[in-house]
């Protein structure tokens, strides 16, 4: 007896004889692997996103180490500058002190020798001798007067000014040194306008670089000082050239010789302050100083304005 082929058993369905799976589970497999990738894509850009933040935690860790060593080397530098200065407060009290103490034996030395030359007379064989004294006795009394007045406190209020008496003031604190230390000082100074200015704040810059420069010369030398009229930007002001024949200023040091605490003196021999102190009283003046430097010397150059107020009577 025959069968008829849609009777025969085995030939279509789902039971695993090799027919087609259903559209319905395809497309689940599709669906779970497509959500596999996803999950995948989206687990990478979190690592990706997790390595980054890591990054920018160290580079801000990075950041945060250089700002607190520069904040420690700042307090390092204003702990400094504290001491540096009550030293300096100390000193002036002990030179006004110091001044006052010798001012009065002084008096009394003086007075007994011009005493002493008035009475004896040309003709006394002792008053060549006398007249040393009574010369050495104004040379110390200038010297005491303005160590006291330059160890006075004074404010930044300034006033017309005679520049070439400052310099010939601060000279007479500082030649002796010079000359001690075979150092020719010589004096180029035009008839000057008066410039405004505190007298002693400027002062102090210029003994500050005449010392500077002294120390440049260990074998002695020449410093000149020299100031003349000129203009500059379009202003009338004066301009004061401090040159000496040390060694110079090496390039990379001139761009850092006005920083605080910056010298290129042996230990204890110098604070690396001068400089700083008077670039900063110069730039209190609304004036301007720069450097030029060689093997065979340096020159600072200070350009302070001309006093707007009429030209007050000059001081012998």
């Amino acid at each position: 007896m025959s069968v008829n082929a849609h009777q025969r058993p085995g030939l279509a369905g789902s039971d695993g004889s090799g027919a087609a799976p259903a559209p319905e589970k395809r497309l689940t497999i599709q669906d779970e692997l497509l959500a596999a990738r996803t999950e995948l894509a989206r687990r990478v850009a979190y690592q990706e996103d997790f390595r980054e933040g890591v990054f920018q935690m160290l580079k801000e860790l990075d950041k945060s180490e250089l700002e607190l060593d520069a904040a420690s080397r700042m307090l390092k530098e204003t702990r400094d500058q504290l001491v540096q200065s009550s030293k300096m407060t100390a000193l002036g009290e002990l030179a006004a002190g110091l001044a006052h103490e010798l001012n009065q034996p002084l008096t009394v030395i003086k007075g007994l020798s011009t005493c002493l030359l008035r009475s004896s007379g040309p003709s006394h064989p002792d008053n060549e001798k006398l007249q040393l004294i009574a010369d050495a006795s104004d040379k110390m009394e200038l010297i005491i007067k303005h160590l006291g007045v330059f160890s006075r406190s004074e404010s930044a209020q300034t006033v017309p000014v005679d520049l070439a008496k400052i310099i010939n003031n601060a000279l007479v604190m500082v030649r002796e040194m010079l000359a001690e230390s075979g150092i020719e000082v010589v004096t180029e100074l035009k008839t000057l306008p008066f410039v405004q200015g505190s007298p002693n704040r400027l002062e102090q810059v210029i003994i500050n670089l005449v010392t500077n420069a002294k120390d440049a010369m260990d074998r002695g030398g020449r410093i000149t000082i020299s100031a003349a009229p000129m203009i500059s930007r379009g202003r009338k002001a004066v301009r004061l050239s401090i040159r000496d024949t040390g060694c110079g200023i090496s390039k990379e040091h001139q761009d850092r010789i006005f920083d605080p605490f910056f010298t290129t003196k042996a230990a204890g021999k110098g604070t690396g302050l001068g400089l700083s102190i008077s670039y900063g009283i110069i730039q209190e003046h609304s004036g301007e100083i720069a450097v030029e430097s060689s093997p065979g010397g340096t020159t600072f150059h200070i350009t302070l304005p001309v006093a707007s107020e009429p030209d007050p009577p000059r001081g012998r």
